[in-house]
């Protein structure tokens, strides 16, 4: 029997640049003092992704940012650039390995932009936070994946109930054997970037699977390094062409899996 394994991975950062801050750049805003005044609503009790999300909305309707519809955001997408290799490796993977390799991108950021990038070439699936239109303009937030939120996509992978997801989502919960359930934990290869993937890298390595930190920035907060040198992990450049110390790593885990 074919073995599936599955590499989830988030995006910003991990798969490409950050495309929040790119898209405020390219409607003239300076990225960090919107990052900023989100730091400010944290310490409010504000979710993360719920405030960042929120700000967008409101310069959305203010008419600050040009990509006011989904489809907008998507052919924003269409026109960043990604990690190197990033679209291409889980294919590239598939043919050089007899096993079915699936690529899942659990990420924090918009999904209609996400899906609009490259990776949705070789990607089976990206999930992200999605935004409902009102009157032919975005509105409002419809959905979000907040840092405990990754790990439910995680079990729906787990489960292989991805395809309905959204529209069923309490079925995360049904009870499934380990032995009936599509890609066992151990299958897995999770990448992320950053505090908001430590509740999977958490679960996935306590069920026998496979994290990999990655690094794509200069400067780290002291709590991200601390927790990686706590969980003894390398973090590697996001660099996915074969012959990279990312690439080698992938496929060392992939071959321990077979």
């Amino acid at each position: 029997m074919t073995r599936t394994i599955a590499i989830i991975s988030d995006c910003d950062n991990t798969l490409m640049p950050d495309a929040p801050s790119l898209l405020l750049k390219d409607n003239g805003f300076e990225p960090q003092d919107f990052w900023d005044e989100i730091d400010i609503q944290v310490k409010q009790k504000w979710d993360p992704p719920i405030a960042w999300m929120t700000n967008l909305v409101t310069l959305i309707q203010e008419g600050k940012i040009k990509q006011n519809t989904n489809a907008k955001l998507a052919e924003f997408g269409a026109s960043l650039d990604v990690f190197p290799g990033a679209d291409t490796f889980v294919d590239e993977i598939n043919a050089e390995f007899d096993v079915n390799v699936e690529g899942y991108v659990v990420s924090s950021g918009i999904e209609s932009l996400m899906k609009g990038t490259s990776l949705s070439k070789s990607f089976t699936d990206i999930f992200g936070g999605s935004l409902y239109e009102k009157n032919g303009v975005i509105a409002g937030i419809k959905s979000s994946i907040t840092f405990t939120e990754k790990t439910k996509f995680v079990f729906a992978i787990n489960k292989g109930i991805t395809s309905n997801i959204r529209e069923e989502p309490y079925n995360v919960n049904n009870f499934v054997e380990e032995s009936q359930r599509r890609v066992p934990f151990e299958n897995m290869i999770y990448l992320g970037d950053g505090p908001s993937d430590i509740p999977c890298f958490s679960m996935i390595e306590k069920h026998g699977g496979s994290c990999i930190a990655i690094n794509s920035k200069d400067v780290w907060t002291k709590k991200w390094e601390f927790e990686l040198r706590s969980r003894k992990m390398n973090p590697l450049k996001p660099d996915y062409t074969k012959g990279s110390e990312l690439r080698k790593k992938l496929e060392s885990l992939i071959s321990e899996i077979i």
